[in-house]
């Protein structure tokens, strides 16, 4: 499955080029304030999740839909590519490599 996140190409299509403009836009449209941090976030990477207020907020302030900035195209995962999580799936140095100590050796 690919998930194509556009929102800063878009932005900079509308004349917003910074996480500030775009918060002043939210907050004059909506009256909702979302963080600076987290509209960077958006801005710079595809988040992994997103909330479906937020979803709605961007878009009642930029006056457009979900499918403006963020598609996403089926397709199947192959099962050789999932691997369990294991004791020997972890790397080496994640692996524990000491033993607890004795706790009659501590005075």
């Amino acid at each position: 499955m690919a998930i194509h996140w556009r929102l800063k190409t878009y932005l900079a299509s509308q004349g917003i080029y910074s996480a500030t403009k775009l918060q002043q836009k939210i907050v004059e449209k909506t009256g909702v304030l979302i963080s600076i941090q987290n509209l960077c976030n958006y801005l710079n990477h595809r988040p992994k999740i997103l909330r479906l207020g937020t979803v709605e907020l961007i878009c009642s302030a930029l006056d457009c839909e979900l499918q403006t900035f963020c598609t996403v195209s089926g397709g199947v995962k192959k099962l050789s590519e999932v691997k369990k999580l294991a004791y020997g799936n972890t790397p080496l140095s994640k692996r524990a490599t000491k033993q607890f100590p004795d706790p009659k050796e501590y005075s």
